[in-house]
Order: C-alpha cells, then structure tokens, then sequence
C-alpha cells in the first residue's frame, strides 16, 4: 500500500497546516514537472499528491476584502438560443482565503487532473510517470470524481509532515462550482468588465491556439496532453475544450433573471475536443445524468479539474466575526436629517408588546436592511465606476494637452521663425510658409485646444460629480477596490492616474475650488514621469 486511511475525519473540522507555494518541494523522487505542469509559472501553488507528485494551482483574485464582501457577476450569454440553459443570469462571487488583509481569492486547478494524478491517488500502487498519463482523465462518473477528492483529502491531512509550512490558510480541495468555474475562466479580474461579457475571453489569436475543439483543425476527434496551447488571462490551460469539466453543484435551467427552482443532474462546463467551434464558449452549459442504464454516467470526453476553497465556519472567533459583521448589513451609518431608520426601528421594535405586531415590525426590518444593502452595493459599484472614468479622464487630458503644446510649439516657430510675416501673403497656397498652409496649422491648434479643454472641463465636472454625490469615507473604502480592479484588468499603467483624481476629490472636498489649471498640469506631470 502506498498509503493508507485508517483514520478518518470530518471534513468540516480538519485543517491542513500548511501547503508549500513554491515548486521545489523536497521528495525523494519528485515527477518530472512536465508531467504535471508543462508551463511552469513564478506564481503557481504547489500541492502535494501520494506518489510523489504535485498538483499546480492558481490563484483567483476577487475584489473583496471582508468576509461578507462579494460582488456580483453576469454569467451566461446574451443568445436567446439555449436560452433556457445559457442566457445571463446574475451572481456573486467571493474568495475563501487573504493574504494579511489583502483581496480574498480561492484556488483553482492550472490543468485538467491527468490520468498520473489520478492514479496516484485510487490505485493502490504507484504509477509510473509517463507521457501518455498526461492526458486529461476522463471517463470517469461524478462520484468517482467525489472519492477521489475525499481519498486525497485524508491522504493531505495525515501527511502534513511531508509538507513545508506556509501561510496558505487550512482548506481542501474540491470540485468547482458553476460560479467558481465561470468567473476563472472568463478570466476574472484579470480581464475588464466588458471583456468579461465576451463570449471568449481576450486572445491574441484565433480560438485554435487556446482550445481543443472538434476538426481537422483544432483537436481532430481526439484527446490531448494538457498545456499545450495558450492559456486563459488568468494562466489557465484547457479551460476550454480538450476535456469537458463537471461541476460541483447540480445542473438549474435559466429563468432570464434567476435560475430556476429545480435540482438537475451533473453541469458539464467548457466544452471538448469533440464540441463543434462555434459552441466552444465561456458561456457553454450543459446537463448530464448522475446516472445512465450501466451505473455512474461516464464519457470519453468528460474529466474535472479541481478548486482548493475552506469551509466558511471554521472556527468560533470566524462565527463571531461573521455574525458582528453580519449585524451592519443594510444599517446605515452615515448620520442624515432622518436619522438610522434600522436602528430606529429596533428601538420600537422592543418596546411593543404585541407579538403580531413585533413579529410584522421584524419582518419590516430584514425587508429595509435588505433593501439598503442593495442600495450600498449599487453605490459602492458606482464609485467605482467613477473613480476609474476619472483615471481615464486624467490620463486622456494630458495625453491631450501634449498634442495641444506641440501643434502650438509648431505654429509659433513657423509664423514667428521660420516664415517671414511679410511675404506669406503673396506665397502660392502649397508653400509651408503660405498663408493659406499657416491658417490651416493655426485651426489644427485651436481645435487640439478646444478638444484638451473640453477633456479638462468633463474631468473637472467628474470632480465635483463624485464628491457631490458621495461621503468622503465611502470614496475612502473604494479607492483600494478600484486600484485592484485596474492592476488586474491590465490597466496598471492608469494607477498613478487614479490616486491622482483621488487626490484632487479631497483637495476640492476640504477647499471647494475648482482648480483646472493644477489639475492639468499635476495630470500632465504624471506622464512625463513615465
């Protein structure tokens, strides 16, 4: 035996002390990494597994920071074809786990889970490390796949010892959900919110070079070695096509805004070497039964990848938290002329006596906490929202500003150096020193600095807008959230950009002038330290 599990234990309660981050964990004899991370990265997650081997995981950021934070997404497309089974739907998405304080994440799997590592889990020797054990492993039911996550959990819990300590937070490995699933696919925040609705996520080339799919040209009807083509934005391989990948949570039909009430059977995500091109997409949802007339539903073309997330009661200091936390949702804490209505409520709320009457004022409690939660995420994405409009702003008045000085810097050298006032008058029209050649250079200026003023004026008006319209303490909680989104959404490059509009929201906050010179030249400045 390999390894054994003798001992068994709850999962809810269990915790792994430690998992190692980075790639050289010390085993006797270690796999060769390209059989089971092919595209090694700085930034990938090392888990151990029983023979010896490694599974490789990403990180998957969320703009979250509190344990009650979570933010809402559109999954699904906007086709009315399939509709019942694809069309957008709301949801929201958290991560498990930060980093001292930083944005929550969970993990997910770099590949689809090969036959080497599933064999080093179930069978009770080792296998032999080989290529033709990369493959994707497929033809296996859902509840082979629920055994062997629950097998390679206990193996994680009883060989701590074989495992360097780290600072990734106690958890285990599982399937992923539908929400889990889309969101990494998509590319989450690594990709900006309009790419995150495209039906693919941002490629360089045509699907082809990112996906396994039916055709001569792509998987051509057969199965392939994980990571050999592009990754997804965030370093994910194969998360379309090659081998479709079953979820976690049970198949539900769309009901345009909501899923509908009903528990299907298994959700089959991302498509396959044998799925046409055209349905190869991030949005591609389909059911397949638990069970068929021979057992466990089985396919040539269906494995799974997994998740590694936590419980979300895992301790008593986590419940005290929560519930604290939970305490403040939809209580407004701002002070206005009408007062904390929630706060105010409960206050009534006690002093009555009758029960009808109590229950019914409880009730009209949740029904305003909820409705000002609501209200506060709407706000909050608003922020958002306009504090990035105003980094753009920024960066676009002076990118502005500096076409306006160098076709001012020209004309002035022309009209002034180079031509001679005197003589353009009597100079054929297709003469640079022309009066007809100055007068057109003169109207390029006027209209370079009509356009940077028009910029400096909407930039301005966003100033005042936001400041106007929010608490400086809200704007306050934002700006982390908005600098996460920009960094990950590969727009790093507008982060100076947007500490500076959030700079100039607090000077005219405290000062209430309307500074557009400075607020030009300080925008201007920015780019000529880059």
């Amino acid at each position: 035996m390999k390894h054994n599990c003798t001992r068994y234990v709850r999962l809810a309660c269990w915790g792994l002390a430690a998992i190692n981050l980075h790639p050289s964990l010390s085993f006797a004899q270690p796999w060769d990494s390209k059989f089971y991370n092919p595209k090694p990265a700085k930034d990938d997650v090392i888990l151990p597994m029983p023979c010896d081997g490694s599974l490789v995981m990403k990180k998957v950021f969320t703009p979250t920071n509190k344990p009650l934070d979570d933010i809402k997404i559109i999954l699904g497309s906007n086709q009315k074809e399939l509709g019942f089974a694809e069309y957008a739907t709301p949801n929201y998405i958290a991560g498990s786990f930060s980093d001292a304080g930083k944005e929550r994440y969970y993990l997910i799997g770099k590949y689809e889970i090969t036959a080497l590592q599933y064999q080093s889990v179930m069978n009770e020797t080792c296998p032999t490390p080989k290529v033709n054990l990369s493959f994707p492993i497929t033809d296996i039911s859902w509840f082979d796949v629920i055994a062997f996550t629950d097998k390679y959990n206990r193996w994680l819990i009883e060989n701590q010892s074989k495992i360097k300590s780290s600072n990734l937070p106690n958890g285990y490995v599982r399937l992923p959900n539908n929400t889990e699933w889309e969101y990494a696919a998509r590319g989450g925040s690594k990709v900006t919110e309009s790419e995150f609705r495209e039906s693919l996520f941002p490629m360089k080339g045509n699907l082809e070079s990112y996906a396994w799919f039916s055709g001569a040209k792509s998987a051509n009807g057969k199965l392939q070695l994980i990571g050999r083509l592009e990754p997804n934005p965030l370093d994910l391989y194969d998360i379309l096509g090659n081998a479709s990948e079953m979820m976690f949570d049970s198949f539900r039909m769309n009901k345009l805004d909501r899923y509908h009430g009903q528990q299907g059977g298994v959700i089959v995500r991302g498509g396959s070497y044998l799925t046409p091109e055209s349905s190869t997409t991030s949005a591609f949802r389909t059911e397949k039964p638990f069970y068929d007339d021979k057992g466990g539903y089985k396919s040539k073309d269906v494995g799974f990848r997994l998740v590694y997330t936590t419980e979300v009661m895992n301790s008593n200091d986590k419940i005290k938290e929560l519930d604290k936390e939970w305490s403040q949702l939809g209580n407004e804490t701002d002070s206005t002329k009408n007062g904390n209505v929630v706060n105010e409520l409960e206050k009534i709320t006690k002093q009555v006596e009758d029960e009808k009457t109590k229950k019914e004022l409880n009730k009209l409690n949740t029904l305003l906490r909820s409705a000002n939660q609501a209200r506060d995420e709407q706000r909050d994405r608003s922020i958002q929202s306009a504090l990035q409009l105003g980094a753009f702003l920024c960066a676009n008045v002076s990118d502005l500003n500096s076409k306006f000085e160098y076709n001012d810097n020209l004309y002035k050298t022309m009209a002034n150096e180079v031509c001679d006032p005197k003589e353009t008058d009597a100079l054929e029209d297709d003469n640079m020193c022309s009066k007809a050649k100055l007068d057109n250079l003169k109207k390029v200026v006027d209209e370079s600095k009509s356009a940077r003023d028009f910029i400096l004026k909407y930039y301005s008006d966003t100033i005042v807008n936001t400041a106007s319209n929010y608490e400086k303490n809200t704007i306050n909680d934002q700006a982390k959230s908005t600098q996460f989104i920009l960094e990950n959404s590969g727009k790093a490059n507008m982060s100076d950009y947007l500490k500076l509009y959030f700079k100039h929201i607090n000077q005219y906050m405290e000062s209430g002038k309307i500074e557009r010179t400075v607020w030009l030249q300080t925008c201007t400045e920015i780019k000529g330290n880059k």
